[in-house]
């Protein structure tokens, strides 16, 4: 007698993190000196900036007694010391003064992660096993460019996993139902020679027609390029905190041409907010499918669960995705 299947909300577990580079804070969030508590990846960091303005991420929890060292903690010239007996530890994580004893113990240091700064924010290199990364964190050059605007920015917290939220941009089958378009709209997806996922479509916005060109590099970064003739340019970046594996933090940061600037912008930052606002009671509510049963229809969705693979260990037991 076969019984019928528990509720898939009390057996689905979400994936493991994906390996790669993982934004903690925006850089002017963080001046020499300054120390910033954050949560991302089940762990509990240290986001700190040097005196000499290098950033800098470390486990937060000193291995003496385990205070907080985002918390209270104070950089000291290249260190970050902690609040509760005042040890020290450089940016190798080990450390490096102890005020009251000469003899530091081999095993005192904090878990190092190497950090990257471009693009106006702060990353971190994830990976499972500790190895160093094996790829940058891509530039987005129209960034700081003087021919763009200065950014606009906004954060949300979505209660999913990214790799779910990721997944999106290789569904466009939902816009139709999720964001009541009247179609689907034309696109291809395909993963291209940089190895990223590419998406083109065509787009029609206010009566004008144009090129929308999205770029996804991993899970959780991914710029969209939107081009309706020279100079008339915007471009959307996404980068992601994940906070736990039912919980991120998307960062967005949007630009468009100067030639454009006083035509686009806010109403663009508000759309975004819109269209999250469609997925989000989607992402609220839903499970993550290891094995999904898919259709023919669903080309786009099978080449992403393929192209995403290589960012889990195959050995986890949720590595496979």
């Amino acid at each position: 007698m076969e019984l019928i299947a528990v509720c898939d909300s009390k057996t689905n577990t979400a994936p493991d993190f994906p390996i790669g580079w993982w934004s903690v804070a925006r850089s002017h969030e963080l001046e020499p000196g300054d120390v910033k508590s954050v949560s991302a990846l089940d762990r509990e960091l240290v986001v700190y900036r040097t005196e000499s303005g290098e950033a800098r991420v470390h486990d937060a929890f000193c291995p003496h007694l385990g205070a907080h060292l985002g918390v209270n903690g104070k950089v000291v010239g290249e260190s970050i010391q902690c609040p509760f007996h005042g040890w020290q530890f450089g940016g190798d994580g080990k450390c490096n003064h102890i005020p009251y004893c000469e003899t530091i113990p081999s095993r005192a240091k904090v878990q190092n992660w190497p950090v990257s700064e471009v693009n106006g924010e702060i990353y971190m290199w994830f990976h499972p096993t500790g190895a160093d990364p094996d790829r940058e964190v891509p530039v987005i050059e129209q960034i700081g460019d003087e021919h763009w605007t200065e950014p606009r920015q906004v954060e949300f917290n979505i209660p999913v996993h990214i790799q779910d939220i990721a997944e999106n941009s290789c569904d466009p089958e939902h816009f139709q139902y999720v964001h009541k378009q009247n179609q689907t709209p034309p696109s291809s997806v395909e993963v291209e020679d940089d190895g990223a996922v590419h998406l083109r479509s065509e787009i029609e916005a206010q009566g004008m027609k144009g090129d929308l060109h999205a770029t996804m590099f991993q899970p959780g970064l991914a710029r969209v390029m939107t081009s309706y003739g020279p100079g008339a340019e915007m471009l959307v970046y996404n980068s992601a905190q994940p906070i736990s594996r039912n919980e991120t933090l998307l960062r967005w940061t949007l630009i468009v041409r100067n030639e454009i600037a006083e035509f686009v912008g806010d109403q663009v930052m508000d759309g975004i907010i819109e269209g999250l606002s469609d997925d989000y009671p989607i992402w609220e509510n839903k499970v993550h499918r290891k094995q999904p049963i898919f259709c023919k229809g669903d080309e786009t969705l099978v080449l992403f669960r393929k192209w995403v693979r290589q960012f889990y260990l195959p050995e986890s037991p949720r590595g496979q995705q």
